[in-house]
């Protein structure tokens, strides 16, 4: 706005010329203009241009989300491997990457792709030598991947929190001890994609919560390691994310929780993106944006919805305040 105000004013403003040299006044407010746009630049406009030629690895990049992010580096001209569990998957998203690569006018060979199952072990270590052997390095590491679920924390056997801490925890471990080195020569980016879950409990989400709540202090306890060796750690807490609406009525996993919400006997808004909560989607392209942004920027951390991050600090000052406001968010409604 402000910038936009100075543009209008630059051009409509006239200045007799018994004052001074208008063409010489005219040089100078565009410098200033100029100047501040430097200072001020879009957030879009910035991230296509500080990641051409870097070498990033996506783990979860062959859908969702981490796909979203793997097709917006490809096209700012990144070199890109994606991770997924599936062959096919990993073949579909290479397709897709590929194609924005080549029209923003880069090669197709700076992607490329690798099936993995960060579950076993072994399997991190494999990766991050695969990409160091096919992309020569690796700058930023970005972590896509989890697993969300609906239960009733009291009636849920241990084995499926141990599951959830498997999906959300340990499938982060090796594969983030394996790249941080290369990381950290490189100056580059450690991010984490964890969630809102890891800020707050709600009903029926206990069990992902705590799984990414274990994330996060992972990812502290990262941060502490690398940040003094030149590595910059993001921790990006989301709410829940539209999904593309041209796929949405093919996923399977739009009624994944079905199961779950029978089987415990929850409310059917329960099995909703974000547990039936009171929140908007979230643009997935937008988030992406905000989150390549962040890492120009090292931040230590981005919340979505702005307000989420608001209301985890009012939980931190005043509990029961906090709480009471958050109930009024995610009460269940049959």
């Amino acid at each position: 706005m402000f910038l936009s105000c100075l543009k209008v004013f630059h051009f409509h403003i006239k200045i007799p010329l018994r004052w001074t040299n208008s063409v010489e006044t005219i040089q100078i407010n565009s410098v200033r203009i100029d100047k501040l746009r430097q200072a001020h630049p879009t957030k879009r406009n910035s991230v296509s241009n500080s990641w051409e030629q870097h070498r990033v690895l996506i783990a979860g990049g062959t859908h969702g989300f981490g796909l979203v992010l793997a097709k917006i580096l490809s096209r700012s001209g990144a070199s890109v491997m994606v991770l997924g569990r599936s062959a096919e998957g990993v073949r579909e998203a290479l397709v897709q990457c590929e194609a924005e690569a080549h029209a923003a006018g880069y090669s197709k060979n700076q992607v490329q792709g690798i099936t993995a199952d960060l579950s076993h072990d072994g399997e991190g270590d494999r990766a991050v030598a695969q990409c160091l052997e096919k992309l020569g390095g690796c700058d930023s590491f970005f972590f896509c991947v989890g697993q969300s679920s609906r239960s009733v924390i009291l009636k849920l056997a241990p084995h499926e929190i141990r599951s959830s801490l498997d999906a959300n925890l340990m499938t982060a471990v090796e594969i983030t001890q394996a790249v941080a080195d290369s990381v950290c020569r490189a100056h580059g980016h450690l991010v984490f994609i964890g969630s809102l879950a890891g800020k707050f409990v709600t009903p029926a989400m206990g069990n992902y919560a705590i799984g990414k709540s274990a994330l996060a202090s992972f990812v502290e306890a990262v941060r502490l390691e690398t940040e003094p060796r030149g590595g910059h750690v993001l921790l990006v807490s989301p709410g829940p994310i539209q999904r593309n609406p041209a796929h949405e009525a093919t996923l399977p996993s739009i009624h994944r929780y079905d199961d779950q919400v029978a089987r415990h006997d929850l409310p059917d808004s329960v099995g909703q993106p974000g547990g039936g909560a009171s929140v908007r989607l979230l643009d997935a392209e937008k988030l992406a944006h905000e989150i390549l942004f962040s890492c120009q920027q090292h931040h230590q951390e981005l919340v979505r919805p702005k307000k989420a991050m608001l209301l985890a600090g009012l939980i931190e000052w005043f509990p029961s305040w906090g709480r009471k406001i958050l109930n009024r968010y995610t009460s269940q409604k049959g």
